[in-house]
């Protein structure tokens, strides 16, 4: 009998970051007049797809929560991968003293009991971050199916204490660590995006980490090959020779800490710069980076380009003098592998998979999550002459092959389960 893992998103799909886009070719119209739809492009989607490549005794479904949908949607990709959508609401709960509100599946619920009971040898697949979606799935299933918390950002902070001596803050913190015990406890197995901090949880709990020196996610860098000069690059995209050019791709959201990175540009004592800026956010967050530019009078020298074409995207990071990251916690940033492939200098924070390339093949700059006046003085090093070391495109592709990482996770799988079956 195949094992079945079930990879359980946390996050609804993303219709506001597509909004203004065409609907994903597998949709589906609701009553109401709105639709939902699968793009098959989620991190459990892609993985899966690589792992039923190496894997013939697997089934791999994706679930995820849709605060749109109706009834459960469902599609199977070619590689045999399910992608199912589920009615899902929005749900009030505690964490420490403070009111928090995240998603919840009744729906989900009950038919992830069905599955555990059909007798299939089954794996669940968690994003291993505090949300409420999985506490109840933890608690009613950890004792009878193997459960794998996958973190997809860096785990240091998770038991951190604040620093305060405000007592509430102090009492909070220990509230929300006691909380955070009983969560971590009942994920036995980790799959870690950095090793910082995971090794507090082998030790308090005894959980199983998967460690390796590969990325957790592969890519393949075929198309992100070098195919023009900066120059020429520049040309095509109509950017001035002299200008020192920026650039930075990401989600327009808090934690990539885009406006950290206006605030620094506007410091800037060199005036001969540009920065394009490629994603998208809401359009509350999208007006308060423009007013953090307004203030910083950068209208000028930042401008946004949106989602582009691949072929455009590639030119902006030929283009550029420097390819900026600036998450304050992350899985990736794909960004910095990007940058990697096309041979570009890259100033990143000191977070995710790519931070621990660039960490390990001692290349690129890598400043703090949080010292912002370090950026400063780092990129006024790079305008003023400061070599960057590139990374060597061979080394970023060994470390995010597919077929080495699709296999890392199809023994996971198999030895998870060989030993659950001898307890």
């Amino acid at each position: 009998m195949k094992i079945k893992v079930i990879n359980i998103v946390n996050h609804p799909p993303a219709y506001e970051g597509h909004r203004g886009r065409p609907r994903p070719e597998v949709n589906w119209d609701l009553p109401n007049g709105s639709w939902v739809g699968i793009w098959g492009y989620e991190w459990q989607d892609i993985a899966g797809n690589k792992v039923l490549g190496v894997a013939d005794d697997l089934e791999y479904e994706v679930w995820q929560p849709d605060l749109r949908a109706d009834k459960i949607y469902g599609h199977t990709f070619k590689s045999g991968l399910v992608h199912k959508l589920f009615p899902t609401v929005k749900k009030k709960f505690i964490h420490g003293f403070h009111l928090r509100e995240d998603l919840y599946s009744e729906i989900l619920m009950y038919e992830l009991e069905k599955e555990v009971n059909s007798g299939q040898p089954i794996i669940i697949h968690l994003n291993a971050g505090f949300r409420f979606i999985n506490i109840p799935i933890l608690k009613k299933f950890y004792k009878k199916v193997p459960i794998i918390g996958q973190f997809y950002t860096n785990s240091r902070d998770i038991f951190q204490t604040p620093k305060t001596k405000n007592i509430l803050k102090l009492i909070n913190a220990a509230k929300k660590r006691f909380e955070l015990g009983n969560y971590y406890r009942k994920i036995k197995y980790i799959v870690p995006s950095v090793t910082e901090g995971v090794d507090y949880l082998e030790k308090k709990f005894g959980t199983k980490v998967f460690y390796r020196n590969f990325g957790n996610f592969g890519r393949d860098f075929n198309d992100w090959k070098r195919d023009k000069t900066k120059l020429e690059a520049r040309k095509t995209l109509g950017i001035d020779e002299e200008k020192f050019v920026m650039f930075s791709s990401s989600r327009l959201t808090p934690i990539k800490q885009i406006d950290k990175m206006l605030e620094v540009l506007g410091k800037l004592k060199h005036d001969n710069f540009i920065c394009y800026i490629s994603g998208r956010g809401d359009d509350g967050y999208e007006k308060y980076l423009n007013d953090i530019i307004e203030k910083n009078n950068l209208q000028s020298k930042i401008e946004f380009i949106g989602y582009v074409d691949f072929v455009l995207l590639k030119d902006y990071y030929q283009s550029a003098d420097l390819v900026i990251s600036t998450s304050y916690q992350d899985a990736g940033p794909a960004p910095v592998s990007n940058a990697a492939a096309l041979e570009a200098p890259a100033l990143l924070t000191a977070t995710g998979i790519g931070y621990e390339f660039y960490k390990q093949h001692d290349v690129g700059i890598i400043v703090p999550v949080d010292d912002y006046d370090k950026w400063l003085i780092e990129i006024e090093n790079v305008i003023n002459g400061k070599e960057v070391k590139i990374a060597d495109r061979k080394d970023i592709e060994k470390y995010g092959d597919w077929e080495v990482i699709s296999n890392y996770y199809y023994n996971i799988y198999k030895n998870i389960v060989k030993t659950k079956q001898k307890v």
